[in-house]
């Protein structure tokens, strides 16, 4: 089932909507963790001015302690925030993919690695497959999008339509 040119543009609106919103909320993250790294650097002059007036070796190795996590604490924060607003492929290759799974989710299910599988499984499926002792596998909830895909595409699963479709032989 390929996508059509109609559903093809809606998604294209909906995904560059949802993508812009994701990207602010990120940019807003890395704000909130800009001023995390801030306190902490605070925090850290605190403890290096505490160790200058300490007379004690233990207080002075407890505040180098206190000295190092912080500074553990900053350079991950500083990772974080690099990597935040910024996504790991452009909205067009992702996007592009995307719709390419959904025209055919049988080209990855085929493919030999098992994180190809995994992942369509996770794309497909809403949830995991429901699974009961006595009866086997049960029909699973599908994520939106294949849920939309397949309302578009009308009655083509492929099954014989019911009585009246051929003429009985009797």
């Amino acid at each position: 089932m390929c996508p059509t040119p109609e559903l093809f543009f809606i998604a294209a609106e909906t995904f560059t909507d949802l993508w812009k919103i994701r990207k602010a909320r990120m940019q807003e993250e890395a704000v909130s963790i800009k001023g995390e790294i801030w306190t902490i650097e605070k925090k850290t002059q605190q403890f290096l001015n505490r160790i200058v007036e300490a007379d004690s070796t233990p207080l002075i190795t407890a505040y180098e302690n206190q000295v190092r996590t912080l500074e553990e604490q900053r350079i991950a924060l500083k990772e974080k925030v690099s990597n935040c607003g910024r996504p790991l492929q452009s909205f067009d290759q992702t996007f592009r993919t995307a719709m390419e799974f959904l025209g055919n989710p049988q080209k990855l299910w085929a493919s030999e690695r098992m994180e190809d599988k995994k992942a369509v499984l996770r794309l497909v499926f809403a949830d995991k497959l429901p699974y009961y002792k006595d009866e086997g596998f049960r029909t699973a909830q599908t994520t939106l999008p294949i849920t939309l895909l397949g309302q578009l595409g009308g009655n083509s699963s492929g099954m014989v339509e019911g009585e009246g479709f051929e003429p009985s032989y009797s």
